[in-house]
């Protein structure tokens, strides 16, 4: 069987994040869930996560926190950055925190693929 990557989906809001679950799913990709940061912190602790597909807006502790702690690893996972809500100045932190990509909603499941296979790309995954 192919080593299928494992991609972590950081979203707060249901729908979403399993739109984005199917999307990825629909690709050929295998995912699993996390719906605030300390959950995907601990999914990034056990499980091997080959990309993040991360909210930075999430209530409690944000997606800023998932990114920071990534970015601390030796050898983190590519991030992709989704938000409805990001402007320019929140784009522009995560490229300097390490995100590899950002998309702003809506993107479609063509663009969520895409943003995924470029990051692994680039991981050389």
């Amino acid at each position: 069987m192919p080593n299928v990557p494992l991609v972590l989906i950081v979203v707060d809001e249901p729908d979403t994040m399993l739109q984005i679950q199917r999307d990825l799913e629909a690709g050929g990709y295998e995912t699993v869930l996390a719906a605030d940061a300390d959950t995907a912190l601990e999914r990034l602790a056990s499980l091997p996560v080959a990309v993040v597909v991360l909210d930075v807006m999430m209530p409690v502790r944000d997606g800023w926190t998932v990114l920071e702690a990534l970015q601390s690893r030796v050898d983190p996972p590519p991030t992709i950055i989704v938000s409805a809500r990001a402007g320019p100045i929140q784009l522009e932190r995560a490229s300097r925190m390490g995100a590899a990509a950002s998309l702003a909603a809506p993107f479609s499941a063509a663009d969520i693929r895409q943003a995924v296979t470029t990051a692994l790309a680039g991981a050389g995954t």
